[in-house]
């Protein structure tokens, strides 16, 4: 199963399909890098040591392959903060291309924030240019 295909499976999920959700989600657990897990230790210690209910997540995405992370905290209603100046160039602009789409898809917004920068808004999180 392909990076697509997981995203599209996230964001078009059928409740009436419990044990394809089940299969999807077990697939995406084996899935998980290192990184991930320890990010979800992290939030989730963080969470319940401070009380906190939201959390802006800073991103910097190396190659596309870094998109399934990042669309997993959009799909959260996460605010993402993606610094892109690290990324692979040919890959960069794909990467926006995409999230883009994403975003749009849950009622979400994307902008760049500065050179190199952007962040992906879920609808409850409003971004205001002063």
């Amino acid at each position: 199963m392909g990076v697509f295909d997981k995203v599209k499976g996230w964001l078009f999920e059928d409740d009436t399909d419990s044990q394809g959700r089940e299969k999807r989600d077990q697939e995406f657990e084996e899935s998980e890098s290192d990184n991930v897990r320890d990010y979800e230790r992290d939030y989730q210690s963080a969470k319940s040591r401070e009380g906190i209910d939201a959390f802006v997540i800073l991103v910097k995405p190396e190659k596309f392959a870094d998109v399934e992370e990042i669309c997993r905290h959009v799909k959260e209603g996460r605010a993402v903060i993606l610094n892109t100046e690290n990324t692979v160039p040919e890959d960069k602009q794909r990467l926006i291309d995409f999230l883009s789409g994403v975003v749009m898809a849950k009622d979400g917004m994307i902008a760049k924030i500065y050179q190199n920068v952007y962040i992906c808004s879920p609808k409850n999180i409003g971004v205001v240019e002063e």
